[in-house]
């Protein structure tokens, strides 16, 4: 009966229990810090491929053109919705600023959390030449 008594009272397994809560939020911390990074870096190459789609607009270039530079620049994404350009630029226009834009929806997807569903405004402006 002492050595049930013992074994009731000891701490074996202890560890492994602690190891199991700790490495549980170490993991989505990790995890969590992996798809950021991801998630940030789709971001910005987004935020490039609209500053080009705004560098060709300034220059005269027609929706179908700047969609098509939008589209390359953020290879290997694909934007969410069609890219909007707010004005067309001509002579008359010289100096104003010209828009592209869109709506982009990110995920992110962390082990063990719901994942996260998130849109950002991407948008890219420069002065019609």
């Amino acid at each position: 009966m002492g050595s049930f008594r013992r074994r009731l009272n000891g701490e074996r397994g202890a560890a492994a229990v602690e190891f199991a809560i700790v490495s549980t939020i170490l993991f989505i911390v990790v995890f969590g810090i992996i798809e950021f990074g991801r998630t940030y870096s789709q971001y910005e190459v987004m935020q490039g491929a609209a500053r080009e789609g705004a560098r060709r607009a300034a220059v005269g270039a027609t929706l179908t053109q700047v969609q098509s530079a939008v589209t390359q620049a953020a290879d290997p994404y694909t934007p969410s919705t069609p890219v909007t350009m707010d004005r067309t630029c001509t002579p008359d226009a010289t100096g104003q600023p010209v828009s592209v834009s869109w709506t982009q929806n990110f995920q992110i997807s962390i082990p063990f959390l719901p994942p996260a569903n998130i849109s950002r405004t991407i948008k890219g402006v420069f002065r019609c030449e």
